[in-house]
């Protein structure tokens, strides 16, 4: 006999009197919820599984004929092939939001869509958005790992400025329906016929212009000349057209017309991403972007940025990615120069979209001369934790100011790998105490198991004169961090060894040690801390401290 279907009780009861599809809303935030769940619950817990499963069976319960595809924009979301709403709550803006930062415009989901393919997305979709955006985006992850039964399509970002441009709402600066055409993705041919966010922009106010002789182009305005471009296949016309747009955009820049000149700057990028023109055509375009996106247009986007009133940094971060090097060597002096936290972090991102391109021009930087841009350009490579960094990190950690000297260690334990751990060791023996804390420090919370062994080494290494306690205690923390079961004999030795010289020193390392083996998962461990409880005294009261911190066990321990 065939077992029943099992019910979704999240599939939607139809549709309202007001067009809203009633359920969609928590059927929805269902994904938002597993998208947290990734992060939040480890892997082995029983909800984490139970989230995941119960945001699979919601996707599937949404879906028609066609299976389910979603527009994203700044009110939320919206569906993409039927004509029901989706109904609103602070979950759905907020997966709207994740889904924006990642650049995704559109997101389907075809009716094939199996749990391990879901489960492969929402993977995917928990990592950093600087990461997903700098390696290729969320589609290019899609067709690496094979999956077709989820298909992300990017921001076409001219389209996304069209409703501000026009003089729409600040809300409305995120892409709502009919974002890109009619199929969805960006670069298309059918804008050169339909129109563009710069067309919708300037509307009424500009004249139509039809096709003129290439000597009566010079008495076009910006405007009318990129509306041209626009619509242009002759590769000569082109050219001529992109030189005298950026002689006229130098013009726009001095008259402070940042607002129109942005407008061109995600229409060229549209050029450039169009396929269907010839390869002089993109190659020019973004010739003209990087012209008209430098100078005075650079620094006023980065003033921008730095206003944390500014709602529209998502679309500034996309036209700043093109600029490279320009834009490393226009953010890193800001970044010495504020002392503003939030407008700090929205120049950090600024260089972590940009990805591994500005990691030559942030090498350079590290042989300046003000050790403020050393500083700031090893803070920004150790975010970025791309291993091309380490050679160049590796001089900067023997700089001659010892705060650039913290901030290298910092950036190569966050980079890690075979060849920074090897340098951070190195350390391990300079004379600075600051220095060699410093790595400890680092080792630990970048769980840094290569350093394991030395950090041991380091705890029970004689010191008759006691010179090396605070770094033995800031060892004994960092093994605590690394959790490795391995370490778990030498510190049973460590705190079951009788030292007749110096007590009170070893004491105190035993104290720590116990703290360490508390730390460690394994019933082994557990069992020794009961054994040393059980002794009483100072060493076997601070046992019992630890396993009652511990639940016996049961309460787990939040590191």
């Amino acid at each position: 006999m065939a077992m029943p279907e099992r019910k979704n009780s999240n599939r939607p009861a139809g549709k309202s009197d007001d067009g809203m599809l009633k359920g969609s809303g928590m059927a929805l935030a269902e994904l938002h919820k597993a998208l947290k769940a990734l992060a939040f619950y480890p892997v082995s817990h029983p909800l984490r599984e139970e989230i995941l499963l119960r945001a699979y069976q919601s996707i599937k319960g949404l879906m028609i004929e066609s299976g389910l595809s979603l527009v994203v924009h700044r009110s939320g979301l919206s569906f993409a092939d039927r004509e029901e709403k989706i109904e609103s709550s602070r979950m759905i803006l907020s997966l709207a939001k994740e889904l924006f930062t990642r650049e995704i415009q559109r997101l389907s989901f075809l009716p094939d869509l199996t749990y391990s393919d879901f489960m492969a997305f929402i993977t995917l979709l928990a990592q950093e958005p600087q990461r997903l955006i700098a390696e290729g985006g969320v589609a290019r992850f899609l067709s690496l790992s094979g999956i077709t039964t989820i298909v992300a399509n990017e921001i076409n970002i001219s389209a996304v400025f069209t409703k501000r441009a026009s003089g729409g709402p600040a809300e409305a600066f995120f892409p709502g329906e009919g974002l890109a055409g009619s199929d969805g993705e960006a670069g298309g041919s059918s804008n050169r016929n339909t129109g563009t966010a710069v067309d919708a922009a300037w509307g009424e106010s500009g004249r139509v212009v039809e096709q003129q002789p290439l000597d009566r182009l010079d008495d076009l305005t910006a405007q009318e000349l990129f509306s041209l471009m626009e619509k242009e296949f002759d590769d000569s016309r082109y050219v001529r057209m992109a030189n005298l747009l950026e002689g006229k955009g130098c013009s726009l820049k001095e008259d402070g017309g940042f607002d129109l000149l942005f407008l061109m700057l995600l229409g060229l990028l549209n050029q450039n991403a169009d396929a269907t023109r010839s390869e002089q055509q993109r190659d020019v375009s973004l010739r003209t972007f990087h012209y008209l996106a430098g100078g005075t247009m650079l620094e006023h986007l980065l003033d921008h940025l730095e206003d944390e009133s500014f709602k529209q940094k998502e679309i500034v971060y996309l036209v700043l990615h093109h600029q490279g090097k320009e834009t490393v060597d226009a953010v890193i002096p800001r970044l010495v120069a504020s002392d503003c936290q939030f407008a700090r972090k929205a120049l950090t991102t600024a260089l972590l979209r940009l990805g591994s391109p500005a990691v030559p021009a942030l090498l350079a930087l590290l042989t300046d001369g003000n050790w403020q841009v050393v500083r700031a350009a090893a803070s920004v490579l150790g975010e970025m934790r791309n291993r091309d960094a380490v050679k160049g990190l590796a001089l900067t950690a023997y700089h001659a100011d010892t705060r650039v000297r913290l901030e290298a260690i910092r950036a190569l334990a966050e980079i890690g790998g075979r060849e920074a751990t090897m340098l951070l060791l190195d350390l391990f023996r300079d004379q600075n105490k600051a220095i060699r804390r410093q790595v400890i420090l680092w080792l630990g919370v970048t769980r840094n198991e290569s350093a394991l062994q030395p950090l041991l080494d380091l705890v029970l290494e004689r010191d008759f004169a006691g010179k090396n306690l605070t770094l033995k205690k800031e060892a004994l923390l960092a093994i605590g961090r690394i959790k490795d079961s391995r370490s778990l004999g030498t510190l049973i030795r460590l705190v079951e060894k009788r030292h007749v010289l110096f007590p009170g020193r070893w004491e105190e390392l035993k104290l720590l040690a116990l703290e360490t083996i508390g730390r460690l998962d394994g019933k082994e461990s557990q069992d020794f801390l009961r054994k040393i409880a059980s002794r009483g005294g100072r060493i076997g009261r601070a046992s019992a401290a630890v396993l009652q911190n511990l639940g016996e066990g049961t309460r787990g321990e939040n590191d």
